[in-house]
């Protein structure tokens, strides 16, 4: 009996170790997400609270985003793989934080090219080791196998991929949330991969290397190519008009806001104070980042004034 214990308890590690089936979600014929927990990053999410996505083809599979982890990764093809029998041969990460690259090393021992932008693989380099121990922390056991495994083909401007008969087009429209934001864009079925260039449901988070300037005018240059679906960074898949509500009109309203406070000769202070977010309060992880945002995007409209 004590045997048959220890066997079953072995049974059961095993599979809540394997206990990670994703849904993708089909957003045109032959274009899949994953989306993400709106909230952070936890041990429960196993680190995904981002959107993944993939894009089936007569010539094999393009991948978008590999989550944080080799665990998450191989659950992401997994779920391909209930899809198509095409192989990966293709993975794009849009930008340089830990849930859109850190799954690249299971998919590159697939024999997968991964791409990303110049300045994305720049940041991926300088962070990659500080991210890999953070989310060692976090996920503990689910972080075991994942090797930091950069891009092998890189991108300055844009790249155009052919997928068979799907044209792929990689697009990267200067710093944003991070320097190197990529968006993906079909151009035949219109739809578009933004990254974190865009977010719904939740609030944006503006971290240190964000640049809220530059966020807006890529926002308006995707909307330029007139999209009739928008897969997100974060938050489900949407038309133009609730990104730019949930997006551009909260970076706006913050860079006017700390404007109107610098020029009254106000502080960070005052402004993470004082300025009213209330109207944005329906977004997930408003409590959390609210303040945040605003102590960021002061300190950038002030650096920008002097």
């Amino acid at each position: 009996m004590r045997w048959m214990m220890i066997g079953l308890w072995f049974v059961s590690v095993a599979i809540q170790a394997q206990d990670l089936a994703l849904q993708p979600v089909q957003v045109a014929p032959n274009v899949y997400a994953v989306v993400g927990d709106l909230a952070g990053q936890t041990y429960e999410n196993d680190g995904l609270n981002n959107n993944l996505g993939f894009v089936v083809s007569d010539a094999g599979v393009l991948v978008i985003n590999t989550g944080p982890s080799a665990r998450v990764a191989r659950a992401l093809h997994a779920a391909i793989r209930k899809i198509s029998a095409q192989p990966v041969k293709w993975v794009v990460n849009v930008n340089s934080q830990n849930h859109y690259w850190h799954g690249n090393g299971y998919f590159k021992s697939q024999g997968a090219t991964i791409l990303a932008s110049k300045e994305a693989e720049r940041v991926m380099r300088e962070m990659g080791a500080q991210q890999l121990e953070a989310n060692k922390a976090l996920l503990k056991e689910k972080a075991d196998g994942t090797v930091l495994t950069y891009p092998t083909e890189l991108i300055t401007d844009r790249r155009e991929l052919k997928l068979g008969k799907t044209a792929v087009q990689l697009l990267h429209f200067g710093p944003a949330h991070t320097p190197g934001d990529l968006v993906v864009w079909l151009p035949q079925q219109k739809i578009l991969f933004a990254g974190d260039i865009v977010y719904t449901e939740r609030l944006l988070a503006v971290i240190p290397i964000s640049n809220a300037t530059g966020w807006i005018q890529a926002f308006d240059k995707l909307v330029a190519l007139n999209p009739k679906m928008i897969v997100p960074g974060h938050g489900r898949p949407t038309a133009i008009e609730a990104a730019r509500r949930d997006t551009r009109d909260y970076l706006s309203f913050l860079r006017a806001e700390a404007k109107r406070i610098l020029d009254a000769g106000g502080s960070l202070q005052d402004a993470v104070e004082k300025v009213d977010q209330s109207r944005f309060r329906s977004l997930a992880n408003f409590d959390l980042l609210a303040l945040r945002n605003m102590n960021q995007v002061f300190q950038e409209v002030e650096r920008d004034a002097f």
